[in-house]
């Protein structure tokens, strides 16, 4: 056992110790408490105003468009906030009815000021806002009255509001405000490219800011001035292509109508709209009471296209060698599948067509022949066919651009599903999938281009920017698909009536097809999307537009045609226009370069007002380039504008819209 070394006086010296802490701490507990306690209060006041002010300011970068102006900036302000918990309650009225002066406020106001801040005294809080956005002069006001201490518990905090300044082509809205999004209140991108570049576009994290006090001082915190995101769009292409959509939307009474603009070569786009669109800075009352405008159609909704899948199903054909362009096809009323019927939008045929009149005429049943032949006697291989083409030229899954919440469409791989021959017919002239606008814009840009995907963009310095085009088609098979959209165009009157422009390269496909009502469960009666994916090229620049009208109302149905006071192909002759004028496109240098093609229905009809054109045209292009035409040339060209007849013929009667 161990001895005690414990006594009676070791403990006598140890309470006595522990009774003299304790009465000098309470002596300074009653000190501050008493003596210090207005001191004590005034530095508490001090510190929370003082933080209130501090500079821990997180700047977001502004957006600008190719040419360096402004969609998107940050303007700076300040929020009046009280801490009831330090505010004496008997100076209360007096304190409101200083900031009823300085901040010109209502009666109203003061009353509202004084409910609230009776309230959180009452209730011990520590924090609130009084006003959440002060003017210029307003901060001057308060900051003055805060250096001279007549505001003791209250102060300033510093917040940011995104602007868009530029106003978009429809009434009440933001210029590109699909694109571009907009900052939620707690400042993170809540759409577009503001929600996808939301990283680069902040350069400080307020969440992972430490700020130090130091000497009862906060130490403020500043980050870096980011540089502008630059995106690839034009804002006076963007503007007038919104305008022409609002137009277009009101003259065929649509549900939407979208739109966009694209390098082929590149994969940069110059526009994209949907109508309606929406006031970015206005964002929230517009979620509350219509939270389907802030939908993206361009990149965020897919759709049935219907005949604009012809031109790819002929690719694939092409390129596997099993056509040509001129190869005939035996087009016929319809086509049995068994229990299934493929037929062709009038229920007629036109007999021998050679493949590039059955895109031109977009006829169903010799479409769906086409697709047959991928694989005469195997469903499945000629399905893996078609859909490899598709997934080649960048149509199936997301296109990777880069704006949130992109839409992938909805595609049937053959690797992951049977395809019924029934199936591979309907696929084969765009029903039973679903796209979206970019990815038909990049399909069509495949062709264009000589046979390259490319990666479709926003940001002009963006990953996806950086991705090099890839080529996956031969040439000849661009090459010659090309001309077949030119023979949409140019063979057939309505559409070289209603899409070319005379200078210009145009090519491209109409599309239309039934919408399914989900609620209902059946077709809905007399509503279609409408589409039409293009070129246009001039001298040495070339665009692809694709456009959508979604549920336009027509002006009557009639077996196989379906007008609209605006069709698909017109509105793409607009943008196009649009394109042309905005982008400062020159004319090509081929002559005949968006005429009807010689020896065709659409020639034979508009002859003569077009040779009219073509001889006007080519002296004034002459005159530009080498100086005053001379006999000779002019008979020469004379010669040329013959070429394209000279008698007005019927329509070929195609089948308008399918």
């Amino acid at each position: 056992m161990l001895g005690r070394t414990d006594s009676r006086l070791r403990m006598v010296a140890i309470l006595v110790a522990f009774a003299v802490i304790g009465v000098a701490a309470s002596a300074r507990l009653g000190y501050w408490q008493v003596v210090a306690s207005d001191e004590l209060t005034a530095q508490i006041v001090e510190v929370k105003q003082q933080a209130a002010q501090q500079a821990v300011h997180v700047t977001r970068a502004d957006i600008v468009d190719r040419n360096g102006n402004v969609l998107a900036k940050t303007s700076s302000f300040d929020r009046l906030v009280a801490y009831p918990d330090i505010i004496d309650a008997e100076d209360l009225e007096s304190d409101v009815d200083l900031l009823v002066a300085l901040l010109d406020l209502s009666d109203r106001q003061r009353l509202e000021y004084l409910e609230k801040l009776e309230e959180g005294i009452e209730s011990g809080s520590q924090f609130m806002t009084l006003d959440r956005r002060l003017s210029f002069e307003q901060s001057e006001a308060v900051e003055g009255a805060m250096r001279e201490k007549l505001l003791p518990g209250y102060g300033l905090t510093p917040a940011d509001v995104r602007n868009y300044p530029l106003k978009g082509g429809e009434p009440g809205t933001t210029l590109a405000s699909h694109i571009l999004g907009f900052v939620r209140g707690d400042d993170r991108g809540g759409e577009g490219v503001e929600r996808y570049y939301d990283e680069r576009l902040t350069t400080v994290d307020p969440g992972q800011v430490d700020v130090a006090i130091v000497g009862g001082a906060p130490m403020t915190v500043s980050a870096p001035e980011p540089e502008p995101l630059q995106l690839t769009i034009d804002a006076r292409l963007q503007r007038q292509v919104e305008k022409d959509l609002h137009a277009i939307k009101t003259a065929n009474r649509a549900k939407t109508v979208s739109a966009i603009v694209m390098d082929p070569h590149t994969g940069a786009i110059l526009a994209a709209a949907s109508v309606p669109a929406y006031d970015a800075e206005d964002y929230a009352a517009i979620a509350s009471d219509d939270i389907g405008i802030l939908v993206n159609r361009v990149f965020q909704h897919a759709y049935e296209p219907g005949s604009v899948m012809k031109i790819f199903t002929a690719t694939a054909a092409l390129d596997l060698g099993l056509v040509t362009p001129n190869t005939i096809i035996e087009d016929q009323k319809r086509l049995r599948f068994w229990e299934y019927d493929v037929e062709n939008a009038d229920l007629k045929s036109k007999g021998a067509l050679k493949v590039k009149d059955v895109v031109a005429l977009s006829r169903n049943v010799a479409t769906a022949k086409i697709a047959r032949m991928l694989a005469p006697n195997d469903t499945q291989k000629a399905a893996r066919r078609l859909f490899g083409l598709w997934r080649k030229v960048g149509l199936s899954g997301r296109t990777g651009v880069d704006i949130s919440g992109e839409a992938k469409g909805l595609w049937y791989d053959p690797r992951d599903y049977l395809w019924a021959p029934v199936d591979l017919a309907n696929r084969a002239f765009g029903q039973g999938i679903s796209v979206t606008l970019p990815q038909l814009a990049r399909g069509i840009s495949t062709i264009v281009n000589g046979g390259y995907k490319i990666q479709p963009h926003f940001a002009v310095e963006g990953e996806a920017a950086r991705v090099d085009p890839e080529r996956v088609l031969k040439a000849k098979t661009a090459r010659q698909a090309k001309d077949i959209l030119r023979q949409v165009t140019g063979a057939v009157p309505w559409y070289a009536e209603g899409a070319l422009i005379p200078g210009y390269d145009i090519g491209g496909k109409t599309g239309t097809a039934q919408i399914w009502n989900t609620k209902k469960g059946q077709w809905k009666k007399k509503r279609f999307n409408h589409s039409f994916i293009g070129f246009v090229g001039g001298r040495k620049q070339e665009y692809v537009i694709a456009v959508r009208l979604e549920e336009p109302i027509p002006v009557e149905i009639e077996q196989g045609n379906i007008p609209l006071r605006i069709e698909s192909y017109e509105a793409f002759q607009t943008i196009a226009r649009t394109t042309i004028d905005k982008l400062k496109m020159k004319r090509s240098k081929d002559p005949l370069a968006g005429r009807p093609i010689p020896g065709t229905d659409a020639a034979r009809r508009l002859a003569p007002a077009w040779n009219r054109e073509i001889l006007r045209s080519l002296r004034n292009q002459r005159a530009t380039d080498k100086g005053p035409t001379t006999r000779k040339a002019a008979a020469r060209n004379g010669s040329k504008a013959s070429a394209l007849g000279s008698t007005t013929g019927g329509p070929a009667q195609a089948d308008r819209g399918t």
